[in-house]
């Protein structure tokens, strides 16, 4: 019989990461609220710039796969943007612009 398959939600999660990797999970999968105000604006007009763009997509492209596959990655997007702006910075990451 095969021995049973362990639940991550079980086990140590950071068991075998070196403290780098550890920051790493961290980073990217805690919740990070706003730190202050700007970094509440910055995710507004992020979700607003994402918004504009959808509706006119919405408004502009036909109804078909394509149309949904943009809608799809617009919506990729305004994710991956918020978490730039929510998440704290990678170690030894570029700086923002270079």
């Amino acid at each position: 019989m095969a021995p049973e398959p362990t639940s991550p939600a079980n086990d140590d999660p950071y068991a075998g990461l070196d403290e780098r990797q550890r920051y790493e999970l961290n980073r990217r999968c805690d919740h990070h609220p706003p730190q202050d105000l700007a970094a509440a604006q910055a995710h507004g007009r992020w979700r607003a710039a994402i918004k504009v763009t959808m509706a006119e997509a919405m408004r502009s492209l036909p109804p078909c796969r394509e149309t949904s596959m943009v809608l799809t990655s617009l919506d990729d997007a305004l994710v991956y943007g918020n978490a730039a702006i929510a998440r704290p910075p990678m170690v030894n990451s570029r700086k923002p612009g270079h």
